[in-house]
């Protein structure tokens, strides 16, 4: 082995370590993320309904005042954890590498998503303050249904981030065939949700559908959070003179 071959083997190893550290510290982002998303979604009421009327609604908001403004926080946080989880995932690859540019969508697709996110819970949380100062119901059914309707707004960017988050993982080895097949579950759950457009009912923007909708995209980050620093330590570094394997390096 060359002198230079001697060198680059500790500093490929060095950089390979260097991933696995981000790889662990955007999992946890992630789960951290996406149990802040779930817990906030659960403490909405569930007779918060826009069926109900402006007057009632109002009253429900009013009631529950103060874990609804701990919901809308814990939303943001969980969008912010997300977006920085799709960062690593989209900086673990280099350009010429293979999922590059279907990272840089899928990024791109979350951003935009994560944004309508942290919009509609800025929408919650203007509601959630008037209702506790006594604002008109129709005013206070209005902020809600803005609510809704920003998140059904975001059903088209997450099945862009999910459907090209899944052929980049796959393509770069580092999504397993199980995890790949929720990502394109969550794409489908989503096509649905776009159809939430009824006054009331199931299929109303704060129905059961466009509630647990979102659900799915949530199991695929988890599994995906699970599984990447293990898919990403089977990944082997590039030596000198074995052009076989993959190159792995942190880049930005």
């Amino acid at each position: 082995m060359s002198r230079e071959q001697a060198e680059a083997e500790p500093r490929a190893g060095g950089t390979l370590a260097s991933n696995r550290f981000f790889s662990r510290l955007a999992a946890a982002a992630a789960v951290t993320g996406m149990l802040a998303w779930v817990i906030g979604v659960a403490m909405i009421p569930t007779n918060a309904k826009l069926a109900d009327g402006g007057e009632q609604l109002a009253r429900v908001l009013r009631v529950h005042t103060g874990q609804l403004y701990a919901a809308g926080l814990l939303a943001v946080v969980g969008a912010g954890l997300l977006t920085g989880f799709c960062e690593v995932l989209a900086a673990l690859i280099r350009p010429e590498q293979s999922g590059w540019v279907w990272l840089r969508i899928s990024l791109s697709g979350c951003i935009i998503t994560q944004t309508l996110v942290t919009v509609g819970a800025g929408f919650a949380l203007v509601t959630v303050h008037s209702a506790a100062g006594n604002a008109p119901g129709g005013l206070v059914a209005l902020g809600w249904r803005a609510l809704w309707l920003t998140f059904l707004a975001s059903a088209l960017p997450t099945m862009m981030f999910t459907a090209t988050g899944v052929i980049g993982l796959k393509q770069a080895g580092l999504s397993p065939p199980w995890v790949s097949a929720l990502g394109w579950l969550s794409t489908a759950a989503h096509v649905l949700a776009m159809l939430t457009l009824t006054q009331e009912g199931m299929f109303a923007p704060d129905g059961i559908i466009a509630t647990l909708t979102p659900l799915t995209t949530v199991l695929w980050i988890l599994a995906l959070a699970i599984t990447l620093p293990r898919s990403w330590i089977g990944r082997r570094v590039a030596r000198p003179g074995r052009p076989g394997h993959a190159s792995v390096t942190w880049s930005r």
